[in-house]
C-alpha cells in the first residue's frame, strides 16, 4: 500500500503494513533473565521484543509484561492489529524526552491514519532506559482490559506491529503532538503466539553428544514460472545399526526463496508385508533426482504407499522439538520407516524462475524415549468436492473422523495428543478440531480463530488430550470468499482450499488418516441438482462404494480426488472438474454442465449460500479410515451422518470484565483515570531529580 502527500508531522500512514506479513525473518527465542519469549530483529530491523505472561488473581485475570528495545533516540511503538496493518490496531508508544522524563501512551487506530489517544490508558509503564545504543521501554497490560478500543489478547495467532522514529513526540495537558511519521523502513509486522513457548530455543547444539542430525536438502532444484509447484523425491534415511527415534526437525531455507516455500513434508513409504517389500519397490527410486508430484510421470507407488507423515513443516514455522517422553521410530524393522517421500510445495505468485537448495534438518537419537509417536491427519479430503461458493462472508466445511474408525483402531487406553497443527489456504479464517464422546462435546483439541496462512507454527499442548476408542472428531473450517467472483475448489494449490488438522500423538497405532467428504448424491442435492454424469467420475471412483471394488482395490484407500485426477493425466480437470459433468436432472437444467450452473448461480443472495451450507451440514459423509501404507481399515458403514451432539460444549465465561464492587457505584472511566493520574504523579515525583537521559524502574 502506498501513501500519497505524506505529512510526517501528522504521523501519516503509521504502521501501514502490506497484507502479506513476512514471518520467516522473525527470530523467536526462549527469553532470558526472567523473560519467557523473545523476538530478536535487531540485526535486520533494529528492534527486539521480549515478554512474559502471568496470572494475577483468582478471576483468571492475565497480564502480559513486555520490553521493547529499538536502535533509536526517539519513540518506540508496538501493538496488535487484526490483520497486520494499522486499521483496528491497539498501539503503545513510549519515549524518553530531552529532560530525561519517560512517557508511555495508549493509542488506537480506526484507519491507516493518525492514531488516536485512548481516553482510557491501559498500558502501565514499568521502566525506561536510553543510551547511545537506543531506547528501551518496559510496560505491562491486561490480556483483557475491558476497553473497546483495546484488542483482547487470545492464544490464537496474533499480529504484532512495531515502528520507531528518531523523533520524540511532545506530551502536554494529556495530549500528544509532534508524533512524526517513522518512514517506510523502521516498521514491520509479524504473526506470533503470545502464550506458547517458542520451539526454536529447544533445538540442540550441533555438538550435543546425544543427538545426531541429518540434513536433507535439494541440489540446486529448478523451479518453473508457475503459481504452484509440488516437487517430490524418494530418500533413504542413513543406515542405522539399532533403533533410533526422530526427536525434532527444522527447515533449511534458501534466504532468497523462503517466501515461496509453502510447506515441506516427509512421508513414510511403507508396503504392508502381505503385499510386497518396501525395499524392493523403493530402493530403485533413490537413483532418480525427483520431479513434479502427482502427475502422470510420477510412479504410482509413491502416492499409493507414501502416506504416513513423519512430520509436516509449513511456512512461518521455526520447526519443532518433541516433548522429552516421545520420539518417532526410524527404520521399518523398528516400527517406523526407512524410505521417505520428500515433498516441497512452492507457492510462486510472482511466476519467477529460480533454483532452490532448501530442505530440512532432522534431529534423531539412540537414547530412546519411552513412547513411540506418530502424526495423524484429521479433516476433509483433498478433493474438488470441497467447494466454496464465491461472495460468502462466512462459509463452513466439516471433515469427520467416524466413531467406527476410532473404535477399530485406537487401543482401550486411548492415544495421547501432544502437538497440533491446523492447516488450510488463503480463504480460511477460523479452524478448529472438535471432539465428541457418546454425544457429549469435549474441549477443543485445536483452535485458531485468527488463522494466518503465512504463519503455521505447530502448538505443543501444555495438557495432553486423550482420544478413546469410539470417539468422534471433526475438523471445522470457516472461510471468507467475499472478494472472489468464482468458486474455490479443494485442491493442492494455495488458490484452492483444504481443511486439515495434523496432530502428534503416542503410542503409535496403525491409523494415519481419518477423513471424510460429502456423500456424492447429498453433495449435488445441496446444490439442488438431482443427477449428473461424466466419464471423469470413473477416475475418482464416484459414487464411492468400497464394497463393490475388487479385493486388490479394496485393500487400499483411494488417494484424494485431486491427486488421483493429476495422476490420471487429467491435471487441468481437478481445477474445473465440474465443467466435465453434465446435469441429467432436474429437467430445467438438463444438458447444462455443473460448471456452468455454478457460474450462473445467484451467489450474491446470502440466503442461497447459507441454504447450501446447511444442506451439506445436515447431509451424509463418506468415511475414510486409513492405516500406514494407505492400507484400508474396513468399515461396516462407509457412509455416516453428521455427529449427533446431545450435549454441546459450554465455553467458560470470564468474569474479568464483570463490574467489581469498588466501581459499581461510579463511572468506570473516572475510576481508571484517577488510577492513571495517581501513577503519573508517582512517576513525576521520582523522575525530575534525574538529569541524564536515563530512567529505570525495572523492579517495580
Amino acid at each position: 500500500m502506498f501513501c500519497n502527500n505524506i505529512n510526517i508531522t501528522k504521523f501519516k500512514c503509521l504502521l501501514i503494513i502490506v497484507t502479506l506479513i513476512d514471518t520467516s525473518a522473525a527470530k523467536f527465542k526462549q527469553g532470558r533473565d526472567g523473560w519467557t519469549h523473545e523476538i530478536d530483529l535487531e540485526e535486520e530491523n533494529g528492534i527486539t521484543i521480549k515478554w512474559k505472561n502471568s496470572l494475577v488473581n483468582e478471576n483468571g485475570e492475565r497480564w502480559v509484561t513486555m520490553e521493547v528495545f529499538a536502535t533509536t533516540m526517539g519513540y518506540v511503538g508496538v501493538g496488535l492489529s487484526p490483520h497486520g496493518g494499522m486499521a483496528g490496531g491497539d498501539i503503545a508508544i513510549g519515549w524518553i524526552d530531552s529532560e530525561g522524563r519517560p512517557h508511555l501512551k495508549d493509542f488506537y487506530a480506526i484507519a491507516n491514519d493518525v492514531p488516536i489517544l485512548d481516553p482510557i490508558q491501559n498500558y502501565e509503564l514499568l521502566g525506561a532506559y536510553e543510551d547511545e545504543r537506543g531506547t528501551r521501554i518496559k510496560f505491562r497490560r491486561k490480556w483483557d482490559t475491558c476497553d473497546e478500543n483495546d484488542m483482547k489478547l487470545v492464544n490464537d495467532t496474533m499480529r504484532l506491529i512495531w515502528a520507531y522514529s528518531p523523533f520524540d513526540p511532545v506530551e502536554r495537558d494529556n495530549t500528544v503532538t509532534n508524533l512524526q511519521w517513522h518512514g517506510s523502513t523502521f516498521r514491520g509486522a509479524l504473526s506470533f503466539y503470545i502464550l506458547d513457548d517458542p520451539s526454536a530455543s529447544k533445538f540442540p547444539l550441533d555438538n550435543d553428544p546425544d543427538v545426531k542430525h541429518w540434513d536433507m536438502t535439494l541440489d540446486d532444484n529448478f523451479v518453473d514460472a508457475e503459481h504452484t509447484t509440488y516437487f517430490c523425491k524418494i530418500v533413504k534415511f542413513p543406515s542405522l545399526e539399532k533403533k533410533h527415534q526422530m526427536i525434532g526437525y527444522r527447515p533449511i531455507l534458501d534466504p532468497e526463496n523462503k517466501k515461496n516455500i509453502h510447506h515441506i513434508v516427509f512421508y513414510e513409504c511403507y508396503i504392508p508385508p502381505e503385499y510386497g517389500s518396501t525395499e524392493s519397490v523403493f530402493e530403485k527410486h533413490l537413483n532418480t533426482t525427483g520431479g513434479r508430484c502427482y502427475t502422470a510421470n510420477m510412479p504410482p507407488e509413491w502416492t499409493k504407499h507414501c502416506v504416513t507423515f513423519l512430520f509436516v513443516w509449513a511456512g512461518g514455522s521455526e520447526g519443532e522439538m518433541l516433548p522429552d517422553h516421545v520420539g518417532s521410530p526410524l527404520g521399518e524393522e523398528h516400527g517406523g520407516s526407512t524410505y521417505f517421500m520428500f515433498e516441497i510445495h512452492y507457492d510462486n505468485p510472482e511466476l519467477r524462475t529460480f533454483r532452490d537448495s532448501s530442505g530440512v534438518r532432522i534431529y534423531y537419537t539412540d537414547k530412546l524415549r519411552p513412547n513411540d509417536g506418530s502424526v495423524m491427519l484429521m479433516g476433509y479430503r483433498v478433493t474438488p468436492f470441497l467447494l466454496l461458493p464465491p461472495m460468502q462472508k462466512n462459509f463452513v466445511t466439516y471433515g469427520i473422523c467416524s466413531a467406527e474408525c476410532t473404535d477399530m483402531t485406537i487401543p482401550e487406553d486411548g492415544i495421547n495428543v501432544i502437538i497440533t497443527l491446523v492447516h488450510a489456504h488463503l480463504s480460511a479464517r477460523k479452524l478448529r478440531l472438535r471432539h465428541f464422546r457418546n454425544g457429549k462435546e469435549l474441549p477443543l483439541i485445536a483452535e485458531d480463530n485468527h488463522y494466518d496462512f503465512n504463519y503455521q507454527q505447530s502448538r505443543t499442548l501444555k495438557n495432553e488430550i486423550k482420544i478413546l476408542p469410539g470417539d468422534e472428531l471433526m475438523a471445522e473450517c470457516e472461510y471468507e470468499t467475499v472478494d472472489n467472483n468464482r468458486i474455490v475448489l479443494g485442491g493442492l494449490s494455495s488458490k484452492q482450499e483444504m481443511c486439515q488438522t495434523f496432530f502428534m500423538y503416542y503410542p503409535r497405532i496403525d491409523l494415519m488418516q481419518c477423513t471424510s467428504q460429502y456423500e456424492f448424491h447429498d453433495f449435488f442435492k445441496g446444490l439442488n441438482i438431482n443427477e449428473v454424469s461424466g466419464s471423469v467420475l470413473n477416475s475418482i471412483k464416484m459414487p464411492y462404494n468400497p464394497h463393490i471394488l475388487s479385493s486388490q482395490e479394496r485393500a487400499f484407500e483411494p488417494p484424494d480426488d485431486a491427486r488421483e485426477l493429476e495422476e490420471s493425466g487429467d491435471g487441468a480437470l481437478f481445477k474445473s472438474m465440474f465443467d466435465a459433468l453434465k446435469i441429467d436432472s432436474p429437467t430445467r437444467w438438463k444438458g447444462m454442465t455443473v460448471g456452468d450452473y455454478l457460474k450462473k448461480a445467484n451467489w450474491t443472495d446470502e440466503k442461497f449460500g447459507k441454504e447450501v451450507e446447511e444442506k451439506w451440514r445436515n447431509g451424509r459423509h463418506y468415511a475414510y479410515c486409513t492405516g500406514h501404507g494407505r492400507k484400508r481399515v474396513p468399515l461396516k458403514n462407509h457412509i455416516i451422518p453428521f455427529p449427533n451432539v446431545i450435549e454441546p460444549l459450554r465455553k467458560s465465561v470470564s468474569n474479568v470484565c464483570l463490574p467489581q464492587p469498588d466501581v459499581v457505584n461510579g463511572p468506570r472511566l473516572n475510576s481508571v483515570s484517577k488510577a492513571i493520574k495517581t501513577r503519573e504523579e508517582m512517576l513525576g515525583a521520582f523522575v525530575p531529580g534525574l538529569v541524564l537521559l536515563k530512567w529505570s524502574m525495572w523492579n517495580m
